[in-house]
């Protein structure tokens, strides 16, 4: 069952799951333009297509949304990804930003009639996950694996940089579960992770322990 794509439906639902309170919020391109910062004017400005220059305003517009919640300046230029107290995505029009008061690490990704390739699935999963997803009907292969991608865009922007590892190396602790363990072969990272589906897609929250 899916749920609306929309601040307070996403809020309930996370909130009823993540160990720490996260802040989210959700701006679509019906929303009105933030007021940019110098710096931010120039990152706009330099963005290579129109479609580029939306998503980025409504990205900004969430994200200094709940960096104002927080208390900190709300000049998202200033921002150093991966962060370790905020994160964004935005898909088809649609943006997401969460940020955590205290914590060590927080992801979020959103992905909208998109699906990664089929081919992709040996790349991007470990090897239980990928076993699971093979013996599924078909019918399901596409959407468990959109689901699985962002999963692991979210603990990839959880994770402090340098990137410990690919993606085939993040081990779900239950792939069958759309709120799950997991951990990173060859490093003490771990997360929780939590998946919700919408109506064409999915979101992914991770919070690093």
């Amino acid at each position: 069952m899916s749920i609306d794509l929309d601040g307070p439906s996403l809020q309930h639902a996370f909130g009823a799951v993540c160990t720490a309170p996260i802040l989210l919020e959700v701006r679509d391109l019906n929303c009105p333009a933030p007021e940019l910062s110098t710096a931010e004017e120039s990152q706009h400005a330099g963005m290579s297509s129109e479609k580029r220059r939306s998503e980025y305003l409504i990205g900004r517009a969430a994200l200094k949304a709940v960096l104002a919640a927080l208390g900190r300046s709300e000049d998202t230029a200033g921002v150093v990804w991966p962060s370790t107290f905020c994160s964004l995505s935005h898909s088809h029009g649609h943006a997401v930003a969460v940020a955590l008061a205290d914590g060590h690490g927080i992801g979020i990704d959103l992905q909208l009639q998109r699906t990664p390739p089929f081919m992709m699935a040996e790349r991007i999963l470990a090897d239980e996950t990928l076993e699971w997803w093979r013996a599924l009907p078909e019918v399901e292969q596409a959407s468990a694996l959109q689901r699985f991608w962002t999963v692991n865009e979210a603990v990839y922007k959880a994770c402090p940089a340098p990137q410990p590892a690919y993606f085939r190396h993040y081990r779900m602790a239950d792939p069958t579960r759309f709120d799950s363990a997991l951990s990173i072969d060859g490093t003490d990272y771990r997360f929780e992770v939590h998946t919700l589906a919408l109506a064409n897609g999915f979101i992914s929250l991770a919070l690093r322990a």
